[in-house]
């Protein structure tokens, strides 16, 4: 993973907001994130080892929720265009496949956060 780029937030600081193309995806490696609905409520924090962001992987993805660093917080940041370099690597097959269980997840972190 080294040719992916580390990058730190501080406190507080927005990641990205929703609405916002969906270019970059994200590893959490030390600290925490908060999800944000569109009102600003944290629906959901996540820890080291997790990962946010996901709609990257989806061509012309948009921000479903904001993100923001809760405490400092590392991040590896993966661009849309490695993603899917990644994915071109593998079987035809999963891609459908992942793609679907991506927009569940989305569907379930707009159920979370109240926006449906």
């Amino acid at each position: 993973m080294s040719e992916f780029v580390s990058v730190t937030y501080a406190a507080g600081e927005r990641i990205f907001s929703a609405g916002d193309v969906a270019d970059q995806l994200f590893f959490i490696q030390q600290g925490q994130v908060e999800l944000l609905n569109a009102e600003g409520k944290v629906f959901t924090t996540l820890s080291a080892g997790e990962s946010f962001g996901e709609q990257a992987f989806l061509s012309g993805g948009i921000r479903g929720a904001s993100a923001q660093a809760s405490g400092e917080v590392t991040c590896l940041k993966i661009s849309s265009e490695q993603a899917n370099q990644m994915m071109a690597g593998t079987s035809p097959l999963l891609v459908p496949v992942f793609e679907a269980l991506l927009l569940q997840l989305n569907m379930n972190n707009a159920l979370r956060a109240g926006n449906l």
